[in-house]
């Protein structure tokens, strides 16, 4: 039956979210976007005088310094909490024992992947309004948005974090590690993506590597729709870019899954 590996994966992930770690996990990712709102407001008020320069009008087409960072951090929250928590799945199930049980059922590695990254989504979500609302008063502003722009840029953004999740997820696997690829990743996104200024300041090699990540220009046009109300159309350029460059993740994430699996339950066997 179609979808029952998914379905089930997703109500197990529920499961295991609600009985082992409720609070922990929602505290710190929206903890994670207020000390990153609250910084960027001190820089902004004590460093800046509430003032930005031409540089950063031309690169990011608003003086709007503040809803630039809170979406950028927004953004980051959800890409941080997905990436993390489907590309470590196999991993997981490897640390505890079930992985070889996992390859030898009907496992559908698409319906499993799609499984932990719809549940992860929904509890996102809740974490991205709930810090959306608390951002609010530091000087977010949505007047601008164009809703239906915005929905389609939202499916685009997770097909992209998806795409990014699978070559992540092959990296674990195959390092056996968690902790260095996660947050080497994490720090370069932080850093090449634009998440807390345009990425026009870094020099031009530095900003070509940060074009090969899909997270990129999804925040730029997270921002044009929400902030400058940018149709489909007017992005048209940039949201085909993403696609291409998502699937081109997806597909080389799920490749070399294929071949890391074996890998993986060969040194399980010594």
């Amino acid at each position: 039956m179609r979808g029952k590996v998914l379905v089930a994966t997703f109500k197990r992930n529920f499961i295991v979210m609600l009985r082992a770690y409720p609070k922990d996990f929602f505290i710190g990712n929206v903890l994670t976007g207020f000390y990153t709102v609250i910084g960027a407001l001190f820089m902004y008020k004590m460093l800046f005088n509430g003032v930005v320069g031409e540089d950063f009008l031309k690169f990011a087409g608003t003086g709007d310094y503040m809803s630039y960072v809170i979406l950028g951090s927004l953004t980051y929250i959800f890409v941080v909490r997905t990436c993390l928590n489907v590309s470590r799945s196999l991993i997981t199930e490897l640390r505890e024992g079930t992985l070889e049980s996992l390859m030898i059922t009907p496992f559908r590695r698409g319906e499993y992947f799609i499984g932990n990254m719809l549940q992860q989504t929904v509890a996102t979500t809740f974490e991205v309004t709930v810090s959306l609302i608390i951002a609010l008063p530091f000087g977010l502003n949505l007047s601008n948005m164009n809703v239906k722009s915005f929905l389609l840029i939202v499916i685009l953004a997770l097909y992209g974090f998806f795409g990014l999740s699978m070559v992540l997820a092959s990296i674990m696997l195959y390092t056996r590690d968690t902790y260095i690829s996660q947050n080497t990743l994490f720090v370069s996104m932080l850093l090449l993506c634009g998440i807390t200024f345009p990425t026009e300041y870094l020099p031009k090699v530095i900003r070509s590597i940060g074009e090969l990540i899909p997270v990129t220009e999804i925040s730029n046009l997270i921002r044009g729709t929400t902030m400058l109300g940018k149709g489909i159309f007017e992005q048209s350029s940039t949201i085909i870019y993403v696609f291409i460059l998502s699937t081109v993740y997806i597909i080389i994430g799920f490749l070399s899954l294929k071949r890391i699996e074996f890998i993986a339950l060969e040194k399980i066997q010594g």
